[in-house]
This record gives C-alpha cells, structure tokens and sequence, in this order.
C-alpha cells in the first residue's frame, strides 16, 4: 500500500507539474498588445477623391472554417474544424466573393486566418490581397495563443486570426486600439484580445474620415461587452467633437435595437440590443433586418430550420447620411456570417 501510495504521489506531482509548466509557458508567450498600436498598410490605393458618396461591406468570413455544413464544438455541436477539402472550398468561396466585391471602397472583415490549425496553417491575408488588387490593406490580430488544449480529444491548436481592413483610398494612417478582452488570467491565455482598428484619411474642409472596423466579444454575460461598447463610446465621440465623419462597421456580437429575434436561449449566452442613442442622440444605426448576418453553429445550416439573427451592421456619425444598407445573402455557404452593403453620402 505505500509503495501504491508513492506512486500516486509522484503521479500527482508531475500533472501538477506538468500543469503549471504549461500555464508557464502561454503566460510567457501570450499576446500582450500596447493600449494602441501604429499598424502597417500594405498595398497602395489611390487618393481619396471630392466624391462625397462611398460604399462599404464588412464580413465575418469565420476563418473559411465554418461553412453551411459545419458545426463548432464551443457552440454545441461536435465540429472542431472542417475536413481539409472542405475548408479549402470554403476558403475558395470567400475568395470568389471577395473578388465580386472589387470597386466596394471599404471592405471591412473579422477573423481573417494568419497561421492557425483550424484553418490548416494558411496565411489568409496574402490571398485576400491577391484577389483584392490596387486596396491599400492592414491587419491586427485579436486572437493569438499557441495552444489551445480544447476539446481534450482534439485540441484546437494554435489560432491566430484578427482584423483586416481593405480600402480603395490610401489612408493617411491605421491603429489598432484594444478593448477589454474576453477573460482575465490564465482562461484569458487561451481566449480573443478583443479590438478595434482604424483607417483615416484627411478631407478637404480639413476634417477626417475615420473608418472603424470591430469584432466584439461573444460568449459572455453582457459584462465584457459593455466594457468594450464603453471604450468605444470615448473613442467616437471624441473624434466627432472633432468634426471628423465616422463609420463603424463589423460584428457586434449584439442585436440592433428593438430587434427581438426568436432564440431557445440554450447556450447561456446573454443576448443584447445596442442603445439606440449609442454613443449619444444623432447617430444612425445602419442595418437590415430583410435576412440573418449569423446563424447558430450547434448543428449544420438547415435554412428554415437552424436559428439566425443580425448581429453584423453599421454605426454612422451624424453628419453622415444613410443611403443603402442591405445584407448580401449567400445563404452562409462559406461562413456562419453574411456580409452586409452599406452606402452612404456626406
């Protein structure tokens, strides 16, 4: 018995052991971005012309990993990334509807793959550019862990995946500003380093155009995101008092106001509605409700069947009109996001 017990002590000490070298390792590798960072744009636009009329789309495109047949593990389901052919048709789709969207002057995506295992390694931003000629381009991450140990029998790997604005217009500068993240120490280790980035350009009455594109947290009780919605409540309204025009655009993990759609509520997951005088009276949420942005990932796409909601659309300024806005319904073949049109007028 206490040559048993010895071993079940040493056995206990190397889990132990073994643990918080782990723990030891993420802390010394985890992604630790300054409060705002200077991000470098690639590519080259042209000058931002007196045209006072502009177009936009933005995008989740799910890291080409979350097409019509997939479900996710995190969301319900058994998935933890598509079969290789798979996510290549998925990446190939995005592509092909990335290249309709040539002439868009901002096109705005989230969770855009650099090298992560759920999305075999492929460096997604180079691909975009290729399909994307003659747009200024930048990217951040706001998801970089080297492993991550969920589900045991499958890890999910290293993820790295972030922001990448694509504009017509050479801007005049990017940042990346970050925003609360999902979790605190050590589950924050494995978790998404929440942010927005910014494209500006001067204008002619000596004002600015800042373009804003965002991802918001997702699986919470509400409180992270209020952190992050007030964050960016500072942030824009300071740029107004400047006199400076701002569009928001991206996923907002948030419903628009009034919007109530029918939900079981079986994932725990808090459901909220944006203020409608968000940051303050004036500006104009821009979205429509006509078809789904996002769908439920617990099982694959069933139209009819499988829940959807809107939780992708725009913010303007208001010395911005809105002209158009309407969701580009490829019925989530690609992505378990939709991408959404947006034109407006000075």
């Amino acid at each position: 018995m206490k040559k048993i017990s010895k071993i079940i002590g040493i056995l206990l000490i190397v889990v132990v052991a073994s643990f918080a070298g782990f723990l030891g390792f993420m802390s010394l590798t985890d992604y630790r971005p300054e409060p705002i960072e200077h991000l470098k744009v690639d590519g080259q636009g042209i000058v931002l012309s007196k045209s006072d009329t502009f177009d936009f789309i933005t995008w989740n495109i799910g890291y080409c990993g979350l097409g019509k047949e997939q479900d996710f593990f995190f969301d319900g389901g058994r998935n933890v990334r598509p079969e290789k052919k798979l996510q290549e048709r998925y990446l190939n789709g995005v592509l092909d509807q990335l290249s309709e969207m040539k002439g868009i002057d901002f096109i705005l995506l989230q969770e855009v793959d650099r090298r992560s295992k759920r999305s075999y390694y492929t460096d997604q931003v180079p691909l975009i550019a290729e399909k994307l000629p003659n747009y200024a381009l930048a990217f951040t991450y706001n998801y970089k862990t080297s492993f991550i140990p969920q589900p045991l029998t499958q890890p999910y790997g290293r993820a790295e995946g972030g922001l990448l604005t694509l504009s017509r217009y050479q801007p005049s500068s990017s940042h990346r500003h970050a925003l609360a993240p999902d979790a605190s120490w050590p589950t924050g280790l494995f978790m998404l380093k929440r942010c927005f980035m910014t494209f500006r350009y001067m204008l002619q009455d000596g004002k600015e155009l800042v373009v804003v594109n965002q991802h918001l947290s997702a699986y919470d009780d509400g409180t992270v995101k209020q952190q992050q919605m007030d964050t960016l409540k500072r942030f824009l309204l300071n740029e107004y008092n400047k006199g400076n025009y701002i569009v928001v655009g991206g996923d907002w993990n948030q419903f628009p106001p009034d919007y109530k759609p029918i939900l079981s509520g079986r994932d725990g997951v808090k459901g909220m509605n944006v203020e409608a005088d968000y940051p303050a009276v004036g500006w104009k949420w821009a979205y429509d409700l006509s078809a789904p942005t996002n769908r439920k990932l617990n099982k694959p796409y069933r139209e009819d069947q499988t829940e959807t909601v809107v939780i992708d659309y725009f913010l303007l300024s208001p010395n911005i009109t809105l002209m158009d806005v309407k969701v580009w319904d490829i019925h989530f073949e690609y992505s378990d996001h939709q991408p959404v049109y947006l034109k407006l007028v000075f």
